[in-house]
């Protein structure tokens, strides 16, 4: 819920365009890229009544930056060399090359710069924030809810939604009771749950596009997954459609890479494996994998096998995974499915296949992607093991992102990422699946004026959903 409390130099619009949020305008680059400046709105406060000025934004970039602050966002930012505040309303980006998706990336929230302390760690932010959005923090217990205050003195208006209460509950099933029960008024839910309550009480099921993908990584240090014919093969054998008529209840739409519609003029909708579980079977036997004992496909005596991981508590990646061994199984391919935690992931990532949700911002293309394919993040890393988890390397794909995210002219920037995708298609890094529209349920919506859809990022959750631009809501 940090987008309540904290605004961004630039914020998402309904249309999914990124507009001006602390920034009284879009940034302005110059003629290169290299070069981004932000004129700063006037009237705001914090919350803890002091004034905003360039100064605090300067701090904000500068800590996310530093190594030593300890943010888990450095990365997303090396491509700016400096920040800094010619006068209290103007903040200078500086870049070490140029980098149209910069915008995508000054959706951070700005807090008040004496609270950022020396790390994240050290930050006062952590137990009381304080920040420029339109609620503040009322109450706080620890793991188990939240309460929000909307601000009277937030320079959009004071919120007439004003108080948001917030219950943690990790239990998809518990959340689901909640809501049915009354005790809640709303929750993010699978799309199978979310149908069970549709109509029930008033409950409505709500749905938001998304750049939220779901994929199988292929890591590369499986032998056989060095064969782009097994990758193809792999992805031929999929059957997209019925995971999403099936899992999704038809809430999503199949996609063959990390490129959703989200992305706009730079997705290409004929980037696409069909179904073609016969054209899997023949590639696997040109690649020399042929069928074995008891239908494992083999090759100079290893079995084509892998073990797949996933979330044991995200019943729609189990659904996904559980799904894809089954199509495996039908060209010889044996996928052993493994339930894990967090830190088990990490750990296995490097040697097993993976369940990943990607999707980071679909406002640009190139944090969506760049993360994902480039071979610079192919080293495995357990600090960073969800960028490049295949371990994919192609000096192709990596000329044209890097091409991409330099190229100041839209239309030919949208043009080299749809050529991108024609050759993810031709060396696929993993088997992209679905990308998926993010769940809802809810009730009362009907009382408020505002409530509109938006496409969301990767991120997900009642911070997103019907309640994403609830501090623009009015009464009817």
């Amino acid at each position: 819920m940090t987008g309540k409390m904290y605004d961004g130099l630039v914020r998402v619009g309904a249309d999914g365009v990124l507009e001006p949020g602390l920034a009284s305008a879009m940034p302005t680059p110059d003629e290169d890229l290299t070069t981004w400046t932000v004129t700063l709105r006037e009237d705001v406060t914090f919350s803890d009544g002091t004034a905003f000025d360039a100064q605090d934004v300067v701090a904000a970039y500068t800590a996310v930056r530093d190594p030593a602050y300890g943010s888990p966002l450095a990365t997303d930012y090396e491509m700016v060399e400096s920040v800094t505040a010619p006068d209290p309303t103007t903040v200078v980006f500086e870049l070490s090359y140029p980098y149209a998706g910069l915008p995508a990336r000054l959706t951070l929230g700005v807090p008040a710069a004496e609270a950022l302390g020396a790390s994240v760690a050290d930050s006062a932010l952590a137990s009381e924030p304080v920040g420029t959005g339109p609620y503040e923090v009322a109450e706080w217990r620890r793991g188990d809810s939240l309460t929000l205050a909307a601000r009277d003195d937030w320079w959009g208006g004071t919120a007439q939604v004003t108080t948001i209460h917030l219950v943690f509950v990790p239990d998809e099933t518990a959340r689901a009771q909640r809501v049915r029960s009354g005790e809640v008024d709303g929750a993010q839910l699978s799309p199978l749950t979310a149908a069970s309550l549709d109509g029930a009480d008033g409950i409505e099921v709500v749905t938001n596009p998304s750049a939220d993908f779901r994929a199988i990584s292929l890591p590369s240090t499986l032998p056989f997954f060095a064969d782009a014919r097994v990758r193809v093969a792999l992805n031929l054998a999929t059957d997209r459609d019925a995971m999403v008529e099936g899992i999704l209840q038809g809430d999503g739409v199949a996609v063959s890479t990390p490129f959703t519609p989200a992305q706009g003029d730079a997705w290409s909708p004929d980037a696409a494996f069909e179904h073609d579980p016969d054209g899997a079977a023949a590639l696997l036997d040109a690649a020399g994998w042929t069928a074995g004992p008891g239908g494992v496909r083999a090759k100079d005596g290893v079995p084509l096998a892998f073990d797949l991981m996933y979330f044991a508590d995200d019943t729609l990646r189990r659904d996904v995974a559980q799904a894809f061994a089954s199509d495996m199984a039908q060209v010889g391919v044996e996928v052993r499915l493994e339930g894990v935690d967090r830190p088990q992931a990490v750990a296995g990532m490097r040697d097993k296949a993976f369940v990943l949700g990607g999707g980071d911002m679909p406002y640009d293309p190139d944090p969506q992607v760049y993360r994902v394919l480039h071979s610079a993040f192919a080293p495995y890393d357990e600090d960073d093991a969800y960028s490049n988890p295949s371990m994919y390397a192609d000096p192709q794909v990596d000329a044209l992102l890097d091409t991409a995210r330099r190229e100041p002219d839209a239309a030919a920037r949208a043009a080299t990422y749809r050529e991108l995708q024609a050759r993810l298609i031709a060396d696929p890094p993993m088997v992209t699946v679905f990308a998926l529209e993010h769940t809802y349920v809810a009730r009362g919506l009907d009382a408020w004026d505002g409530v509109v859809p938006v496409v969301e990022p990767h991120e997900h959750g009642v911070a997103w959903g019907p309640w994403w631009n609830v501090q623009e809501w009015t009464a009817r």
